[in-house]
C-alpha cells in the first residue's frame, strides 16, 4: 500500500510538471524571436522603413505591419480578444512612425505571449478554423505562429543587411 501511494504521488507530480510545458516553451521561443524583431525595428532608421528590395515586395514597415497583424490573428485564434483601440481594418493606416510600429509590435507580441502562456491544455487539441486549406488545432496554431515570427525575422535580417545595417546581436562578431 505504501508503494502504491508513492507511485501515485510520483506520477501525479510528473503529470503536474508537464502541464503548460508546451505553452511556456513556445512562448519562450517566441520571446527570443520577438526580441530580435524589436531590435531590428529599433536599429533601422525611420527613413529606411519604406525601403523594399524591389517593386511589388513588402517594405520593411510592411513586414512589421504584417507581423503585428498576424500576431493578432493567431492570438484571436487561440481565444484572445483584440486590445482596445486595435482595428484590424485600419491597422495599416494607424501605423506611420517608427514609434507607432515599435508600440504595435510590442503590444501584439505581449498579447500573443500572454495568450500562449495561458491557453488551456485541453484546447490545444481542439480544431481551429483558418482561411486556408488544412486541418489545424490550437497546438498547430501556436507552431504556425512561432514559425511565422521566425520566417519574418529572417526576412528582416536580410533587409537590414541589404541596407548595410548589422543586426544588434551580431555586432562585433567575426563573419565566416
Amino acid at each position: 500500500m505504501k508503494n502504491l501511494f508513492f507511485a501515485t504521488a510520483f506520477l501525479f507530480s510528473i503529470s503536474a510538471f508537464g502541464q503548460g510545458q508546451f505553452q511556456n516553451e513556445t512562448a519562450n521561443f517566441l520571446t527570443a524571436a520577438s526580441g530580435k524583431i524589436m531590435q531590428l525595428a529599433e536599429a533601422v532608421p525611420e527613413d529606411k522603413y519604406d525601403w523594399s528590395p524591389e517593386e511589388g515586395v513588402r517594405s520593411f514597415s510592411g513586414v512589421l505591419q504584417h507581423v503585428v497583424s498576424a500576431n493578432y490573428f493567431f492570438a484571436t485564434k487561440m481565444g484572445a480578444e483584440l486590445p482596445e483601440g486595435v482595428n484590424m481594418e485600419t491597422l495599416k493606416d494607424d501605423l506611420s512612425t517608427k514609434e507607432d510600429y515599435a508600440a504595435a509590435l510590442q503590444q501584439s507580441f505581449d498579447l500573443v505571449n500572454e495568450t500562449l502562456k495561458n491557453v488551456d491544455e485541453a484546447s490545444l487539441s481542439e480544431k481551429v478554423e483558418f482561411p486556408f486549406p488544412g486541418e489545424y488545432t490550437g497546438m498547430s496554431t501556436a507552431l504556425i505562429l512561432l514559425s511565422h515570427a521566425n520566417e519574418h525575422l529572417g526576412q528582416l535580417i536580410g533587409y537590414t543587411r541589404m541596407n548595410g545595417i548589422t543586426p544588434p546581436w551580431s555586432e562585433g562578431q567575426a563573419s565566416n
